[in-house]
């Protein structure tokens, strides 16, 4: 490693969340006994709105239909995971451009939503959607996309009845962290979540004085294996 590399894999540990330090440590470990990270859950009240003078760029957003597994796919090698999701009943909205994917975004709407990574469960009371795992090609980042997955999603909650988005953003994605806040998404509580020799443990702090709904009626389950 040249000493400016260095100097950058310094300057970027500094500037890493302890919590990422130490799961960044815990990989280079065998077996990975040890896994841990701060998911930060964000609240937005009402429909998101987005003026169509934001709405820039190349690429269009919609509602994902069956058809576009395969494009979904070639995105993101995930294609049993995406196939699940439909049928459980989630929802995507994807980002096209030259007829191909580039961009999606998933959200739910049932009562109860297991995140995939980490096993924990959260609450989505009636009125609200939980949106996660957001992903744009590199190549068009930066490029208004996921304004353009607000829009749509708020012209859905619009027609269903909804009033109310939860997300989480992992500590430490500096960039989406600030992007939720921009648009108006508050924090409202931290999930410590960790495995340690297969077990989950999840520790968690209010951000706010008044919890959003979705935190109260959220479950705590025990670690379990």
């Amino acid at each position: 490693m040249t000493r400016r590399a260095l100097r950058n894999a310094v300057d970027k540990a500094r500037r890493m969340p302890a919590v990422g330090l130490v799961r960044c440590a815990a990989r280079l470990v065998p077996f990975r006994p040890l896994d841990v990270a701060r998911l930060r859950f964000l609240v937005f009240d009402g429909l998101p709105r987005v003026p169509a003078a934001m709405l820039r760029g190349r690429v269009e957003a919609r509602l994902a239909r069956p058809g576009d597994l395969g494009g979904l796919a070639a995105l993101q090698d995930k294609a049993s995971t995406f196939a699940e999701r439909f049928a459980n009943g989630d929802y995507c909205i994807v980002g096209t451009a030259n007829d191909r994917i580039v961009g999606y975004e998933w959200f739910c709407d049932r009562p109860l939503h297991l995140e995939e990574e980490w096993g924990l469960p959260i609450a989505v009371p009636r009125g609200t959607v939980y949106a996660y795992d957001a992903y744009v090609d590199p190549a068009y980042r930066n490029g208004g996309v996921w304004l353009r997955f607000k829009a749509v999603l708020g012209e859905w909650m619009a027609a269903n009845g909804k009033q109310q988005i939860v997300t989480f953003v992992e500590d430490g994605n500096v960039a989406s962290w600030r992007t939720h806040l921009r648009f108006g998404f508050f924090p409202v509580e931290d999930v410590l979540a960790m495995k340690l020799f297969g077990r989950r443990i999840f520790r968690r702090t209010s951000l706010a004085e008044q919890p959003a709904a979705s935190f109260r009626s959220l479950p705590s389950p025990a670690p379990r294996a």
